[in-house]
Order: C-alpha cells, then sequence, then structure tokens
C-alpha cells in the first residue's frame, strides 16, 4: 500500500507563514554596522568604539567617533539631527563610523577626551596615522568644549574639513612624527 502523509491543521500552516512574516520584518529593520544607530540613525553602518579603531587603520580612512549617553538631554536631542542628515549619510561613505554608547566610554582612553568628559562629543581619528585629530571641532560652539555639536551643520562643517584633510597629498605623504 502507498504510504499516508499526515494531516497538517491549517492552524500549524498559518502560525508557520506568520514565524516566517515576522523574520522578515525583523531582518529588515535590523540596523546595519554592528551596534546600530542608538538614536544616530539606523541608516548609517556604526560599529563598536574597537572594531572602528581596527577598521579605520586597517582601511586607513578617518573615523567619526559619537560619545553619548542614554540619559542625556543634549545627546538625544542631537541624534535625530545626525540620522536625518542626507549630507552626514552621504560623506559618511568615506568614514569609519564609531557610536560609544553608556558604559562603552570605558573602552576608550584619555586622548578621546581632550578637553573633558562631557558629553555628547563627536571626535575624529585619523586611521592612516593612528591619532586623534584634534584640530577638528565644533568652530562655531563654546570654546570650552570644542567637541560639543549641537546640530548635523557644524558635523557636516568637521566632517568636510577631515574628508578635504584626508585628500590632501600633504597629509597623505606626512609620517607619523610630523603631525
Amino acid at each position: 500500500s502507498a504510504p499516508t502523509m499526515p494531516k497538517v491543521s491549517g492552524i500549524a500552516c498559518v502560525t508557520v507563514l506568520i514565524a516566517a512574516a515576522l523574520f522578515c520584518v525583523a531582518s529588515a529593520i535590523t540596523p546595519s554596522g554592528s551596534v546600530g544607530g542608538r538614536g544616530f540613525g539606523d541608516n548609517l553602518n556604526w560599529v563598536s568604539f574597537t572594531e572602528g579603531i581596527a577598521e579605520a587603520e586597517a582601511t586607513k580612512k578617518p573615523a567619526m567617533v559619537v560619545i553619548h549617553k542614554s540619559w542625556c538631554g543634549a545627546c538625544k536631542a542631537l541624534g535625530p539631527k545626525v540620522a536625518q542628515s542626507s549630507e552626514i549619510a552621504e560623506l559618511a561613505k568615506d568614514f569609519v563610523l564609531i557610536n560609544v554608547h553608556d558604559d562603552e566610554e570605558a573602552h576608550t582612553t584619555e586622548k578621546f577626551k581632550p578637553d573633558g568628559g562631557y558629553i555628547p562629543r563627536v571626535i575624529f581619528y585619523d586611521g592612516l596615522h593612528g591619532e586623534v585629530l584634534l584640530d577638528h571641532i565644533n568652530k562655531k560652539g563654546n570654546p570650552s568644549y570644542k567637541y560639543f555639536h549641537t546640530g548635523a551643520e557644524s558635523v557636516v562643517a568637521s566632517m568636510k574639513e577631515v574628508k578635504e584633510l584626508f585628500e590632501s597629498d600633504a597629509f597623505l605623504s606626512k609620517g607619523k612624527a610630523e603631525l
């Protein structure tokens, strides 16, 4: 006699279809990068501090390091401005984006606190020479808090400066001791 197939209930089929649909939706909204945007844009490729420094040095690219806290009002205000900026999204293609959140700041070094431990701080790292780029600050901001940004415009201006620096032959040919 022919083998018989077990009967599958309609409920079981519907359950499998719902589970598959939920998996697809979850996959589609998973943020890019290893850490996600954490309020600074899941559309951008954010990575952890350790991963980002290694990637910047391996690729010889600049890194933009954003240090922020979940409880910080100024951080919560800056995040959506960065996330919604089409200019930052375009410039981000030339940077490694490092998202340092809450207690992860302990993984950074003192050189990422050049003028204090306030937040948020946006600091640029030179993956070519392995140094923090101290001169790339919020030029329109408070001189006591050089790396504090309140809007996308100042972040864009700093990113453009760093991008231009990395495109200059003089910078690219300098040795670490000459910086």
